[in-house]
Order: C-alpha cells, then sequence, then structure tokens
C-alpha cells in the first residue's frame, strides 16, 4: 500500500515535469534530496565534527568558568581590601579617641581628633556594610559570623564615638570612658578583622587554585581534542591523497592507454586541462589547454562546417535537448584535414564525437567530452571496396559492351587502336630533335587519340574512352606550348602505355570469349548487316553524347543496298562517322530552351544517310537541324582565340572563314569536356579524308541546319 503510494507520488511528479505544472513534489524531492546529501555528508565526517564539537565545548565551558571565577576573584579581592579597610579604620578610630583625649587633657584644639573619629567612624560603617552585603550575596556562614562579632564589638564603639566627635566641648569624662572603651574593644575587633581577612584569602586562594586546576585540565582536554583533529585530518588527507593520487595514476594511465582523444570543453569552447595522450599524435596542430577549440577548428574545416559545428556545441549544453535526437546532426563525424603536399603528409580524416557532462546540482551541463578518433584507414578501406567495387562494375560493364558488339568489329577496332598507338610509340623512339617537330607530333598523335575515342564511344567502350579522353587533356596542354622539349615526351609515352592498358583488358575479355566463339571474334569482311549493326551503335553514341550535354536528339538514319563496301568508305563509317555526329550534337543541336525560343520543336533531329551516288561513287551524310554555322560569331571566335587579327578575318570570305573549322585546335565550343572543346574533331575528320582519297561538302543555313557529306569514289 505504501509502496503504491510512493510510486503514484512519483508518477505524478513526473506528470506536473512533463505538463510544466507547478506542484509540490519538486520541492519535496528536493528536500529528500537534501536530507540525503546531509546524512551522507555527516556520516562521512562525524568523528571530526565530534571533534570539533568537543573542542568548542571545551572552549565555551573554559570561557565561562574563567569569566565566573574572575568574578568571585574580583569580589573576593573586594571583600579582602573592605576588610583591610575595616582594620586599617578600627586602628585608625582608637588612635584618633586617644588624641582626642589627650587634647582635652592638655587644652588643645580638639576639632581634628574629632573630625578623624567622625571620619573613620563613617568609613568603618560603609566598609562593614559592604562586607556584610557581599558575605550575604556569597553566603559564606563563616564568613557572615565574623562579621556579625565584629558588629556586635564595633557597635558599643560606635555610639560613644558619635557622642564625642558630634558636640563642640565633650566632656572630659565622656572621652575618658570612650578611651578605656575603644583600648578595651580595638584588640578583638582587630583579631576579628585578621580572621576576617584570613578568611577571604583563604577562600580566594582555594578559588584560584580551582581556577587553575580547571583551565589546566580544560587547556588539556582543548589540546587533546585539538591534536585529535589534527591527527584525524591530516590522516584524512593523506587517505584522500593516496585516492586521489591513485585515481590520478589511473586517469593517467587510462589517458594513455586510450586509442582516442580525449578532452573537455566548457560553455565558451575552452579546452580544459585533462586530455588522453593519444590526442596530441591525431589532432593536427596543437590544442593547450585554455585554448578556443572552435578557433582552433576554424584553420581546419570550411566556414560552413564550423558554423555548424558552433551550433551543434551550443544544442548540447542545453540539457532539454536529447543528445541522441540530435547526435545525426554532428557536422564533425567526417572531417577531412587538408593533406601538407610539401612534407609529404597524406590527408587525415577525424570524426568528432561530443558526450554532454552533467554537474551535481541542477545547473544543466557543465561541460561536453569530446572524443576525436582518426577514421583515416577506415576512409581508405572504403575508398579502396569502392575502387573494387567500381572496377567490378567497370569490368562487368566492358564485358557487357564487348558482348553487344559484333565480335569483328570489336577485333578490328582492337587491331586499328593498337596498331595507331604502336604507331605513337615507334615515332616517340624516332623523333629527332627539331624546330617544331615535337609540336607536329603531338598534333598527329592527338589526331589518332581522338580517333580511337570516338571509335570506343560509337562501340560504348566507356572505360577506353574515358582514358582517351585524359590523355587528351595531356595533349592538350602540350599544344598550348611552343617551347616543347625531349622530357615534356614522357607524359605523352605514360598516356600511351594507360590507353593501351586499357585496350589489353578489352583484348583479354574478346581473347577469352574467343576461346568459346572461335574464329567469330576474328575480323571478318564487313557486310551489309555489319553496316546496320554500324549505325545502331552511332545512334546509341548519338544518344548517349545528347544526355551528357542535357539535351534532346531524334537520330534517323537510311541505309542503301550495297554490294561492295570498300576499305577507304568503311574507314569513313568507322573513323569519319563518330566525329561528325559528336559534332552535330555539340554545336549544331541546341538546348531545349534555345530551340524552343527560337520556335523549334524541343528535340532536335540528326539524320545519317548512306547512298550510292553513281557509278561507285558512295556518300555519308550527316544533317542536323540546329543553329547552323554563324559566319559572324566565327568571325568574332577567331579574333577572340588569337588565331587571327581583326583585320585579317575582315578581309576573309565566308567561305574562307567557314573553311577555319577544320583546322587543328580550333572549337567554337564554350568549354572543354569529354565531347568538344579541344578542336580536333573536324581535323581528324580532314586527315581521314586525305588519306581515303574521299571529298568533304558542307551546307550550313544559320539557325536552321548543317550538312557534311563525305563523297567516296573508287577513281578518286
Amino acid at each position: 500500500m505504501h509502496g503504491g503510494a510512493a510510486t503514484n507520488v512519483q508518477h505524478a511528479c513526473h506528470l506536473s515535469v512533463k505538463h510544466g505544472a507547478q506542484t509540490g513534489c519538486p520541492d519535496q524531492l528536493w528536500g529528500l534530496r537534501l536530507d540525503s546529501n546531509r546524512s551522507a555528508f555527516f556520516g562521512k565526517y562525524r568523528a571530526l565534527l565530534l571533534a570539533i564539537g568537543v573542542f568548542f565545548l571545551l572552549t565555551v565551558g573554559v570561557f565561562t568558568v574563567n569569566y565566573v571565577l574572575s568574578v568571585q576573584l574580583a569580589n573576593d579581592g573586594a571583600r579582602i581590601k573592605d576588610s583591610g579597610a575595616i582594620r586599617g579604620l578600627t586602628q585608625q578610630h582608637a588612635k584618633a579617641v586617644l588624641s582626642l583625649s589627650h587634647e582635652i587633657a592638655a587644652g588643645d584644639p580638639i576639632q581634628t581628633s574629632q573630625a578623624q573619629i567622625s571620619e573613620s567612624s563613617l568609613a568603618l560603617e560603609a566598609a562593614l556594610a559592604r562586607s556584610i552585603a557581599s558575605a550575604q550575596v556569597a553566603q559564606v556562614a563563616a564568613e557572615l559570623a565574623l562579621l556579625a562579632k565584629f558588629e556586635k564589638f564595633w557597635r558599643p564603639m560606635a555610639e560613644i564615638s558619635k557622642s564625642v566627635s558630634s558636640v563642640e566641648q565633650p566632656d572630659l569624662a565622656d572621652v575618658q570612658a570612650a578611651l578605656i572603651k575603644s583600648n578595651a574593644n580595638n584588640v578583638r575587633l582587630m583579631q576579628l578583622a585578621d580572621d576576617l581577612t584570613q578568611l577571604m584569602e583563604t577562600a580566594a586562594a582555594e578559588r584560584a587554585k580551582n581556577l587553575g586546576t580547571i583551565q589546566t585540565l580544560a587547556i588539556g582536554l582543548a589540546l587533546t581534542s585539538f591534536l585529535f583533529i589534527v591527527v584525524y585530518t591530516l590522516r584524512s588527507l593523506r587517505r584522500s591523497d593516496r585516492v586521489a593520487d591513485l585515481a590520478r595514476a589511473e586517469t593517467e594511465q587510462i589517458m594513455a592507454t586510450v586509442r582516442e582523444g580525449l578532452f573537455l570543453i566548457d560553455r565558451n569552447g575552452t579546452v580544459g586541462s585533462q586530455r588522453s595522450k593519444h590526442l596530441e599524435t591525431i589532432f593536427p596542430g596543437a590544442l593547450p589547454p585554455g585554448a578556443d577549440f572552435l578557433q582552433v577548428l576554424a584553420s581546419l574545416v570550411s566556414d560552413e562546417t564550423l558554423e555548424s559545428a558552433r551550433e551543434y556545441i551550443g544544442l548540447l549544453f542545453n540539457k532539454r535537448v536529447k543528445v541522441a535526437l540530435v547526435k545525426s546532426l554532428n557536422p564533425l563525424q567526417r572531417v577531412e584535414i587538408t593533406a601538407d603536399e610539401q612534407q609529404g603528409k597524406p590527408a587525415v580524416y577525424l570524426s568528432f564525437d561530443f558526450h554532454p557532462v552533467f554537474g551535481e546540482q541542477e545547473d544543466g551541463v557543465a561541460a561536453v567530452l569530446v572524443s576525436a578518433v582518426d577514421i583515416s584507414q577506415q576512409v581508405a578501406l572504403e575508398r579502396e571496396l569502392e575502387l573494387a567495387e567500381e572496377r567490378s562494375r567497370t569490368g562487368m560493364g566492358l564485358l557487357v559492351s564487348v558482348l553487344e558488339n559484333d565480335p569483328g568489329v570489336v577485333a578490328a577496332f582492337l587491331a586499328s587502336a593498337e596498331a595507331g598507338l604502336g604507331e605513337i610509340n615507334d615515332e616517340l623512339r624516332l623523333i629527332k630533335p627539331g624546330p617544331g617537330s615535337y609540336n607536329m607530333l603531338i598534333n598527329r598523335i592527338f589526331r589518332i587519340v581522338h580517333a580511337t575515342k570516338g571509335e570506343a564511344a560509337a562501340l560504348a567502350l566507356h572505360t577506353v574512352t574515358r582514358q582517351a579522353h585524359l590523355f587528351e587533356e595531356t595533349l592538350g596542354n602540350l599544344r598550348k606550348r611552343l617551347d616543347l622539349r625531349g622530357e615534356d615526351l614522357i607524359g605523352v609515352a605514360t598516356g600511351t602505355g594507360e590507353l593501351l592498358e586499357e585496350l589489353y583488358k578489352v583484348r583479354s575479355i574478346v581473347d577469352r570469349l574467343g576461346a568459346y566463339a572461335g574464329d567469330r571474334m576474328n575480323a571478318s569482311p564487313v557486310t551489309e548487316e555489319d553496316i546496320h549493326h554500324t549505325m545502331q551503335r552511332i545512334q546509341k553514341l548519338t544518344l548517349a553524347v545528347a544526355a551528357d550535354l542535357g539535351k534532346k536528339v531524334r537520330v534517323e538514319t537510311s541505309l542503301a543496298p550495297l554490294d561492295v563496301l570498300p576499305d577507304a568508305f568503311r574507314r569513313l563509317l568507322k573513323e569519319g562517322l563518330p566525329q561528325l555526329v559528336r559534332n552535330a550534337v555539340v554545336h549544331g543541336i541546341e538546348s531545349v530552351s534555345e530551340r524552343l525560343q527560337s520556335g523549334k520543336k524541343a528535340e532536335g533531329s540528326v539524320r545519317i544517310e548512306v547512298r550510292q551516288a553513281g557509278a561507285g561513287v558512295l556518300e555519308l551524310e550527316v544533317t542536323d537541324d540546329g543553329r547552323g554555322i554563324d559566319a559572324g560569331a566565327l568571325r568574332r571566335k577567331l579574333v577572340e582565340s588569337g588565331r587571327y587579327q581583326e583585320h585579317e578575318v575582315a578581309a576573309m570570305t565566308v567561305r574562307e572563314v567557314i573553311a577555319t573549322i577544320f583546322q587543328p585546335g580550333m572549337s567554337t565550343a564554350d568549354e572543354v569536356n569529354e565531347h568538344a572543346g579541344r578542336g580536333v574533331g573536324l581535323d581528324v575528320l580532314q586527315s581521314l579524308v586525305r588519306e581515303t582519297g574521299a571529298r568533304i561538302k558542307l551546307i550550313s543555313t544559320p539557325s536552321s541546319f548543317t550538312r557534311f557529306i563525305l563523297q567516296w569514289s573508287p577513281t578518286a
């Protein structure tokens, strides 16, 4: 029953906190927490607190006893003084009575003696009254008895003294009676006064002795208590020091062993003094105690990441925020530290994790524990895995590409491409230094590589296409230089080897398939069916280029029946057609928005036609309905490229201006990409036309169409 009640109270308290209601539960729980803390405190320091209490009580007791006994000793001193005064005044009174008797007998003046009798009598009466009052307060029976006897003997003398001191001329008989009475009682009064003084001095001495004894005992107990406190405190401190030293040693062992960089930051982002040893090995640069963590981090990450980290750490100091809910917002889960290439240091990847540290009181998060882990090896493994997956996908894609093409066509491409690269290697070995010889060689190599890239793209051999494109970048940089030297050809040899390596990969697949396919993998005469396959590959290439450039294209083909396909025209189809369709898509067909603005359909059109134009004459025509060739825009391009001066371009005819598109390195593209921008496509086409003995015709209307016609005849 009681347990259930307690549970209900706690549940009610949780509900009140959740809904923000003001109830008495938090105060009650706080009171229980204080009681628990107080009990733990008193239990831990009970002996010390008792010793302090005893020391305090002894100190208070000593001061109290000292005060009481000091008051009593002061009173005793006053009473002793009064008793001494009584004795002296008694003697003074007797002397004054004797003097009065002699003066009267001699007839001398008596006023002085009367005054002395009166003054001593009055002073003795006052001292006696004080002694009686003090003795009554002290309730000392012996003292009161002596005072009573003294008063008994003094009273008659006081009366006689008054009678002789109050009249102007007392009788001699009265004076003689007073003298006799004084002589008779003075000895007794002196004795009583001495006894009273001795009694009070004895009592005072006893009190002083008791005070000394009590003080000695109290001081001894106080010293004992103090020594206990000192010894207990020292032992506690030594025990605490041993515990602290042990904890410190364990902490240092942990900090030296843990394989994470651990440190604390406060609300201001200040780094604490405690950190793990591993932090020095993984954290780039210095992170001393007292440093601003975010300021140090600013030199390692981007401004955007730094601002996100600042906001995230601020969230962690909000005690209402659940760490598990915001953990995914951590912007420092993977931080790349830029590699120092000058010192040969590789890039480092760190992962920072943050854990709030709550204080003992309900004051929220006191600090944040930061753990930094070097995940460079993990990142490297991930990248290796990605590369392995990419190689696997590439190998599978390459296999699929080979299988999708006619084996004989692939074999013929490999033979042609390997022969072209072999020719490059031969020329690299045999070239002789001379004015422009290196530049001429680079241009020839560029045409060979570009033709290889075009054929590979038509066959969807993407790995070969990408490697050829990378090789073109190397060659393109060399083409811009006029001061080429022999060592500059090292990169050409390397690029040739890398492209050959990609071709060998295709060759290995073809050879393995050849083990199963037999003679079908060998090059064979091209049939009409092969031409259809070639057109299908060209269609795929056209659509792929358009997709890469974000354009829409429709491809149309027209093939006339062919009885014989000469090798020269076969080369035009294999090497020239990819260049023409690339040129049509890249330079001819406009973007969708541009076509719509000019009133055209969003989808462009590329038409490919192979036909017979007479006795043995064959024609390959590629037409696009794009922007055509604008002679004015081409003139501006020639001037901007620096190829011609403005007056030279102005003197050129339209035919001459358009003919410049076949010059090496001339391109109207705004940027270089895998498909255009290097000015080599039409250069390759023109070289191919010369080598095969063909002719090329170009017909174009701005904003309407462009048509290329390659014509070959056996008599050419």
